[in-house]
Formats: structure tokens, sequence, C-alpha cells
């Protein structure tokens, strides 16, 4: 057990200490602690194969932790070590630092008061004790301890060579331990996919279009957050409540953005996009679509309904928007870029599109059992279409309850 706590030499080193044995014997003693070899043990293999005479020196000890303490010590004190090896060594010490704090602990139950406690007794933190003894800072400790209880044998031997940094082996398992937790991540969202047996999914479209087969997906269909904070209606219902990740314009931004980015894979070559929005912030996704895909079209919505907003000093609100963008598979019948479609269906979210609506997208874009996929499904239009239109669909929400509504929709067929 001592002498693991030892750093092993390496051959060039061993060597050269065996070269200077053979021509100037072993000047200094080895040192015993109850009769067991606590600082030597090189020396006495060269001893013992060399037929070399050596003297011993016993030391005095309270207990097996003091000589830990003194044969690490010791060590820091003789050999030129480098930070990995210092923090190793210290770490040995865990164990002894915290039998300290213990000790400490432990005296206010020798009839000693609080106040003669706090003057006498100072508390150990064992992290900063160790930190101390290998003389480098507590973040290195922690990424060392990491490293010793996760790194190969392999990456560890390149660290004691000098072939590998302590911050270059960190990386390297911290990327691990992130892959892992990727893996993780998606086997609990399948699972959870599974669990309800409708390929929707409650929670970040982003961890979940991760999940999704590269190169399945037929056509994306979605009305992703503006980032305008749209509230409709003063009363606590379903159609007064706050969108999710609508709160600011930038936001709304960057998560269109990076829900493209890590879609772009799961597209079929040919498949096509249609990604709602107004005419505020068509400039902005615009630019961001463009990005990823070839913009083809901008489809006008006309709803054939009078909306809100300022009745006297300006244009009644009567259309929305829709992105055409995508692959390069022709239309069985080429449609306008005009489509009117009333609202009809019952209500159960305040940005819903009608039904019908998302039908005629489906018509002109896919064939019976191709794959649709909405990642901002709000209360569920596009997948409630899709099962109508005998099409394979996925898609995920992040409100729970408009995740319970999609549920009820698609249960219902409505």
């Amino acid at each position: 057990e001592l002498e693991s706590l030892i750093p092993p030499l390496s051959n060039e080193e061993f060597k050269q200490l065996e070269r200077n044995i053979l021509e100037e014997g072993i000047r200094e003693p080895l040192i015993t602690w109850n009769g067991i070899l606590i600082d030597g043990h090189n020396r006495y293999r060269i001893a013992q194969e060399h037929d070399i005479n050596y003297e011993t020196l016993e030391k005095e000890f309270d207990n097996i932790n003091r000589v830990k303490e003194w044969m690490i010590h010791n060590q820091f004190g003789r050999r030129n070590l480098s930070n990995y090896q210092r923090s190793v060594l210290a770490l040995q010490l865990e164990d002894v630092f915290r039998e300290k704090a213990k000790e400490n602990q432990a005296i206010q139950f020798k009839g000693i008061s609080l106040k003669q406690i706090s003057a006498e007794v100072k508390p150990i933190e064992t992290r900063q004790e160790i930190a101390k003894v290998a003389n480098v800072s507590h973040d290195t400790i922690a990424k060392v301890k990491k490293i010793e209880a996760n790194a190969t044998p392999e990456v560890k031997e390149k660290l004691n060579t000098g072939q590998m940094s302590i911050n270059e082996a960190y990386k390297e398992i911290k990327k691990e331990e992130n892959e892992q937790l990727k893996t993780q991540k998606a086997i609990e969202i399948i699972e959870k996919v599974y669990e309800n047996n409708t390929n929707i999914y409650n929670g970040d479209c982003i961890e979940y279009i991760k999940t999704i087969k590269d190169k399945s997906i037929d056509c994306l269909i979605t009305d992703p957050p503006y980032g305008v904070d749209i509230q409709f209606g003063a009363y606590d219902n379903q159609l007064s409540r706050k969108i999710e990740n609508d709160g600011n314009i930038e936001d709304a931004l960057v998560l269109l953005d990076e829900m493209l980015i890590n879609v772009k894979s799961k597209l079929k070559e040919d498949a096509h996009i249609y990604i709602f929005c107004n005419w505020k912030i068509y400039p902005q996704f615009n630019q961001i679509i463009s990005n990823h895909f070839q913009i083809k079209n901008l489809i006008i919505w006309d709803k054939l309904f009078m909306g809100m907003g300022d009745l006297k000093g300006n244009y009644s609100s009567s259309y929305e928007m829709i992105v055409f963008a995508g692959g390069n598979r022709e239309f069985l019948n080429r449609p306008k870029n005009i489509i009117q479609c009333r609202f009809s269906d019952e209500r159960f979210h305040n940005t819903q599109k009608p039904v019908e609506l998302i039908k005629q997208l489906i018509e002109n874009s896919t064939n019976v059992n191709e794959t649709i996929f909405d990642p901002f499904l709000g209360s569920g239009s596009t997948v409630v279409a899709a099962k109508e239109m005998k099409r394979n669909f996925i898609g995920c929400e992040i409100d729970k309850q408009n995740y319970k509504i999609t549920l009820k929709r698609l249960e219902d067929g409505k």
C-alpha cells in the first residue's frame, strides 16, 4: 500500500540511479517505520540485485496517515514532478485530510467550549489542502481527480510522460461524457415518444431533431415562434395563454436558425419546406431560411375574414405568409401561391392554423405514407392533417398543455 504512493521512475531514471549507485554506493540510509520500508524502494531493489550494502533509519510516526503525509512531502522535495504527477500524489492524501477534518470536529465532544473551538481548531477544506500540498490550483486538482476516475491507462501514461496536458486530457473526458449524455438524452426522448405511441415529443425540438434518422423527412411544415410576445384576450383560458419561446425576436430568430441547422440532414434532398410567418417578421425569416435552403416562393394565405386591430387608421389584417423552400420534387398539379382558406376548426390555440390549409400543403408536396415533420406543433394541426391524409408524421411541442391538446386531437381525429 505505501509503495504505491510513490510514482514509479521511468526506465531512463531508474538506469541513471543504478549507474550512480554502482559507482558511488548507497550513501543515504533507507527509511523504515515499524520495520516497513517507506523511502528508498528503488535503491533497495538495486541493492538486492547487485548485493550492495545499505543502512536503514527507523522513523517514528503516530499513525499510518502521518507516514503517508511524510512520504508524499518527501517525494515533492526530492523529485522534479509535473503538475499532473504532483496532483495525483496529493490526491492520495484526500482520505488523510478527511480524517483530520473529522478529528477536528470531534473536539467539540470533549467538553471544549465553542469559543475555544473556533479559536483553536480551524476547519479543514480537503480540496484546498490538497491543492496547497501539490502547489497547483483547486481547478487543476478537480480536473486531475476526474482524469484519475475516468481516463484510460493510455491517457494516464501520456500525462506521465508529458505527451498530453491536463487540460487536453480533461477536454477529452468531458467530450466523451457529453457524447454519453447525448446518447442517454436521445434514448430518453425515444422512450418518451414511444410511451404515447404517437411519434410526437413533449420537449425541446433541437434535442428531438438529433434523434431523427437522416434523410427521412419528406416535408417540413411549421409555424415557429415569431418573437412578438403575442397574447390574445384578457381571460385565463387556453386561447389567452402566452406562446412558449415567443418572448423576444432575438431568441425566436436564434431558435429558427438552430432548428434549420439541425434539421437539414434529416430532410430528403427533394423535401419541401413550409414556414409560416407574418409581414413584420418576414425579412428576418427570409434571411435565415435562405442561409440554409433555396427559397422558391412566398405563399399568401387569405383567411377570408377581416382581422382585428386599428379599425379606422389601418388596413384589416386578413392574410398570413408561408415561406416555401427546399428541394425540387415536382407537383402533380401546379398550385397557385395564394391559398384561400377560412378558419372553421374548433379553437385550441391562439395562433392555430386550419387543418384544411395544412392538408392542401400536404396534398401538394407529398404522397401517401411519406413523412411530415413539425418541430413547433402548437395544438397539433399539422399532425392531425397528416393523419387524415394517411401520411406518417413526427413532431414536438415544448408546452405541456399544448402537447396534451395535440394528443387529444389525434385521438378524437379533429
